[in-house]
């Protein structure tokens, strides 16, 4: 199972990045537009965020399962990834990850 979820997940995530959209932020700040996919990607073209398959790296190294969705988001001028994790005892578990450094910013149990 965890094998063709991961293809799935890099596949959403390739076409987040090339879909355009239409603009909006939500209220929390968060701005999820075609312009932050764009601007994501030209980040990690220039070396100013941690490509998408380092981030992933890092996440499923923190915490086991297999990643069921990656949400790509610029919240206050700062590139994060919401990563959900589905854990082996089937809890959905939520990374949000820095982009530029890998940090991980937050855990949260569903």
């Amino acid at each position: 199972m965890r094998i063709l979820l991961m293809p799935i997940a890099a596949l959403s995530l390739a076409g987040l990045l090339s879909a355009g959209a239409v603009a909006h932020a939500d209220d929390d700040g968060h701005d999820t537009d075609g312009r932050t996919l764009d601007a994501i990607q030209e980040a990690v073209e220039k070396g100013a965020i941690k490509p998408f398959s380092e981030l992933r790296e890092i996440a499923s190294r923190r915490v086991k399962g297999d990643i069921v969705r990656v949400e790509p988001r610029r919240k206050h001028g700062r590139f994060l990834y919401k990563f959900k994790v589905l854990s082996p005892e089937g809890q959905l578990v939520e990374i949000e990850m820095d982009a530029a450094s890998g940090t991980i910013l937050e855990i949260e149990n569903e």
